[in-house]
């Protein structure tokens, strides 16, 4: 069964009251019409006792102003502001018990800004952003425990790096690379310096073998000669004769 009551509010806006359901719903309209509907928002209207919606049309009088909704227990339901037609503000919905079941941010039509959904007892379960009515950035579901990225409707595992990111990233790999280059080049240097002084104390240390191999030489030679020198006198002096 639906019932409304027309109550006067002034001469541009009037406040209707709607029994839909098991809710209760306070609301307002404006008589005044619109020249211009927006293509790709939703507009909600009011007309024969009911609140509709519909795509860049209406068929009766745009809600315009507060909305507000009941249980049957007077509990608030939902609550949020309509400008001529449109969700925008911030919008509520609570649980019967008087929890709060979700938050959303609107702007003339579209969802635009913070999301965040809770259970029946008050634990937020989903959390993120809109923009221009598409999910936007980081959100995150508390209940699969899972984190995606939102861009130009299209969701993420991880948010894409920006152009400037990239270019900062190609930067910071080249100067990893020239840096692994010069290391490398400075490794191969060092062996070659390494090998260099390898062979000079191999060489140094050969020319010292034959130093001491040509020392030891002339001292055998020496003392030959000099034994060749002793018997040669002793075999020509006077005594010998």
């Amino acid at each position: 069964m639906l019932s409304f009551l027309c109550l006067a509010f002034s001469s541009d806006v009037q406040k209707r009251i709607v029994r839909e359901g098991d809710f209760d719903i306070e609301c307002y309209i404006s008589v005044k019409k619109l020249n211009h509907l927006e293509h790709d928002k939703v507009y909600y209207w009011f007309r024969s006792g009911e609140i509709h919606q519909s795509l860049s049309s209406v068929g009766g009088n745009i809600l315009h102003n507060m909305y507000s909704k009941y249980y049957r227990s007077n509990q608030l339901a939902e609550k949020g502001m309509f400008n001529y037609g449109l969700k925008t503000g911030v919008w509520k919905s609570w649980n019967e018990n008087g929890m709060l079941n979700q938050y959303q941010e609107w702007y003339n039509g579209y969802k635009e800004g913070a999301f965040i959904r809770y259970d029946i007892n008050g634990n937020i379960i989903l959390k993120g952003a809109y923009k221009s009515n598409l999910k936007d950035g980081y959100w995150i579901d508390y209940i699969k425990k899972d984190t995606t990225y939102h861009k130009n409707n299209t969701a993420f595992k991880e948010r894409p790096k920006t152009f400037v990111e990239r270019l900062l990233r190609k930067r910071d790999s080249l100067e990893k690379v020239e840096i692994k280059t010069e290391r490398i080049t400075k490794r191969k240097n060092d062996s070659i310096k390494r090998a260099k002084l390898k062979t000079e104390r191999l060489l140094k240390k050969k020319k010292d073998s034959l130093d001491r191999a040509t020392r030891k030489q002339k001292k055998q030679l020496q003392r030959k000669n000099d034994s060749t020198k002793t018997f040669f006198n002793l075999n020509n002096s006077p005594m010998s004769r």
